[in-house]
């Protein structure tokens, strides 16, 4: 059994993030607004199992960081969370949701889809860096909500 809960702590999730295989952006070259995290904690020990990130990045709302435990993946937990980020983007007059995903396929089962990088806004350091498209090939995706 597990609990999802609102948190404002973004930095304690941060390391779990990084756990689990997501790369953090650093701030300084993007006007970044976080407008609300979630933790799901597993009810009996504490321990946390997953977290998502609900970012507003130079005026665009994005899922920053989605990332569940390994093991507590295939639960549907991920696709809780996602759902929950939806609905609170929805829920601040978002029109447009966007991500950069290392897993595109996941997204795309829940209606998420790619878009160019010439037609996306520019919200990751990804688009900047000298390895994207090299040795990197994370995926834009837009979903309108």
């Amino acid at each position: 059994m597990y609990k999802i809960k609102v948190t404002s702590d973004y930095e304690s999730l941060i390391p779990f993030f990084e756990e689990n295989g997501l790369e953090l952006e650093n701030s300084e070259n993007f006007p970044i607004e976080i407008l609300k995290n979630w933790r799901c904690d597993d009810a009996g020990s504490g321990e946390l199992l997953a977290a998502a990130s609900l970012q507003k990045i130079s005026g665009h709302f994005v899922l920053e960081d989605l990332a569940v435990r390994e093991d507590m993946r295939r639960t549907g937990l991920g696709k809780e969370l996602l759902r929950m980020v939806e609905q609170e983007a929805k829920s601040m007059g978002a029109e447009d949701f966007w991500l950069v995903a290392k897993v595109p396929q996941y997204y795309k089962k829940f209606q998420w889809q790619e878009v160019p990088r010439e037609e996306a806004p520019d919200i990751s350091k990804c688009f900047h860096c000298e390895n994207y498209k090299k040795t990197c090939f994370p995926s834009i995706m837009r979903k309108s909500l």
